[in-house]
């Protein structure tokens, strides 16, 4: 009786683990980092066709502001540099790159900030999202979270610098507290040659 009993508990334990081992291995190996958020709940397994490299123009895109309901344009803001960072409520990574955004902004006059928000949960958490954390920088809304895969992104925060020309400077994915310096040097850089 003892050796049945083993014997089932050690098929049981073996079925288990070959079911359970692929399941785990392919999640671990389509993890993201932790500090990124896929948009629109697609899953990490989801990946872009559109690969943009620096020197790249960035695409264009027309979104309604959130605190204004005016249509905005990339475009308005063409003939500065610019960083276009890509947000969600939900995540916290997104907050802690717009506090340090907001904190770059207010250092470099030269410098435009503008977010896409990119929420499940629609207008109404951005724009209490935005008003709670005092962002001091345009964010636009994309219901239909079309703008971020124009950039290749699939998950947020992601974020791109775009010199005064319309181009690529500078392509960013997740945040980390000290990646701000990254930001940092590129902006001095692109302003230095405004």
């Amino acid at each position: 009786m003892l050796k049945l009993v083993s014997k089932g508990r050690w098929f049981f334990l073996m079925a288990c683990a070959l079911l359970v081992f692929p399941i785990v291995a392919g999640a671990a190996q389509k993890e993201m980092p932790s500090s990124m958020v896929t948009i629109g709940g697609q899953g990490s397994d989801v990946e872009s066709e559109v690969q943009l490299k620096l020197g790249d123009i960035a695409p264009e895109f027309t979104l309604p502001n959130l605190a204004t309901d005016k249509m905005e344009s990339l475009k308005d803001y063409h003939g500065k540099p610019i960083v276009l960072v890509f947000i969600q409520s939900a995540c916290y990574s997104c907050l802690q790159e717009a506090k340090a955004l907001k904190t770059l902004k207010d250092e470099n006059p030269g410098l435009e900030v503008l977010a896409v928000g990119v929420d499940l949960l629609g207008k109404p958490m951005l724009v209490s999202w935005a008003a709670h954390n005092n962002i001091n920088f345009p964010v636009l809304l994309d219901p239909i979270f079309s703008v971020p895969e124009k950039y290749g992104f699939y998950f947020t925060p992601a974020s791109v610098i775009i010199d005064k020309d319309g181009k690529i400077a500078f392509i960013h994915s997740g945040f980390r507290p000290q990646d701000i310096k990254l930001f940092q040097e590129k902006v001095k850089e692109l302003l230095a040659k405004h």
